[in-house]
């Protein structure tokens, strides 16, 4: 270094110096840093939760009770399905019934999907359906039979019209975001 300008060797001497403690100007706590850090992960966690997770998509329908053999069917619980509603229901499927308007409400599954789409005037033919069930079946539909309960007496609630809510389906949970429903298809 004796070939440098003493101006030049006492600067070079003062930057070593220096150099050994930095400065960093802190600007925000420590504390504070480890909320946004651990605000970022809780974020991150909703938004892996809301990409994966799904919600069910429920359908309802209208059905009606039969007591004893009507025709060539037997009784039962049938249930009448609009036909663009029937692309997800398959036998085995959990279904929640509600008897008549004070009847008795329980959880069965279905016992078998009708492949016929029956018009109204058909079914309230085939079912022999009386001026009471006129509300049961108001357009072309899926006839699908459902398991009744044991403790539940078809004869008691002949009939009567019954309201099944059945999940046809399920959405991401992304899709409850505006906006974002239009875009995410049902499964």
């Amino acid at each position: 270094m004796s070939g440098l300008p003493p101006y030049r060797e006492r600067a070079l001497a003062h930057y070593a110096q220096q150099g050994q403690t930095v400065v960093v100007p802190r600007l925000i706590s420590l504390r504070l840093v480890g909320y946004l850090w651990a605000m970022l992960a809780v974020l991150l966690a909703a938004v892996v939760v809301s990409w994966f997770g799904r919600i069910p998509t429920f359908t309802a329908a209208s059905g009606i009770v039969l007591g004893q053999m009507s025709g060539q069917t037997v009784e039962g619980l049938y249930i009448f399905l609009p036909a663009g509603q029937s692309r997800h229901v398959r036998a085995g499927q959990s279904v929640q019934v509600h008897v008549g308007s004070n009847g008795p409400t329980f959880t069965t599954t279905i016992e078998h999907v009708g492949t016929d789409v029956m018009t109204p005037a058909t079914a309230r033919q085939h079912f022999n359906l009386g001026s009471s069930a006129w509300g049961v079946i108001r357009e072309p539909s899926l006839v699908i039979k459902i398991r009744s309960m044991p403790q539940i007496s078809l004869q008691a609630f002949a009939g009567s019209s019954i309201d099944v809510r059945l999940q046809i389906g399920s959405r991401p949970m992304f899709a409850l975001l505006p906006g974002i429903s239009q875009l995410v298809e049902d499964t």
